[in-house]
């Protein structure tokens, strides 16, 4: 968030610009909603920062968060795709726009996701990173299983 300081100052709807920290406040704000489970609330203050201010992949990544966390898959992973395009380094949003692709059955693209995340942090440093190994490796595992079904084996006993 410290790069929403340095950008040129943004207004409110009186017409007043919002400094950072102002900006900051009001993004802790829809945090703690989301946190609090009230995501519809929470989508509405991203909504209004994000239309403040476009270029911040951190509002993206939290409106897709929203959006994932209300079922609304396609406007999540295009709030993630978004996120992407503006900062490529945070893995945030590769780790969720992977769990819209596992919701929307598309589990190579899921890995893929996954895979580019961890990828992103080698030393493992970030706690989401543990939680994309997971889901990789959960893609994966639901990848070789399907082709183990479709190479023959009619059911989970191997009957």
């Amino acid at each position: 968030m410290t790069t929403t300081q340095a950008k040129a100052p943004v207004s409110n709807n009186d017409g007043k610009p919002l400094s950072g920290p102002e900006l900051l406040e009001r993004a802790t704000q829809g945090f703690d909603l989301f946190q609090d489970g009230r995501f519809q609330e929470s989508l509405a203050v991203f909504e209004q920062l994000a239309a403040m201010d476009g270029s911040e992949a951190y509002f993206q990544t939290a409106l897709g968060a929203c959006h994932l966390a209300l079922e609304n898959l396609d406007q999540a992973e295009a709030h993630f795709n978004r996120a992407i395009e503006l900062d490529p380094t945070d893995l945030t949003p590769f780790v969720n726009r992977g769990e819209v692709h596992l919701r929307q059955g598309k589990v190579m693209e899921a890995a893929h996701d996954f895979n580019h995340a961890v990828s992103l942090d080698p030393e493992g440093k970030d706690p989401l990173s543990a939680r994309a190994r997971m889901l990789a490796a959960a893609a994966l595992e639901s990848v070789e299983e399907a082709q183990g079904v479709s190479d023959g084996d009619s059911g989970p006993d191997g009957r």
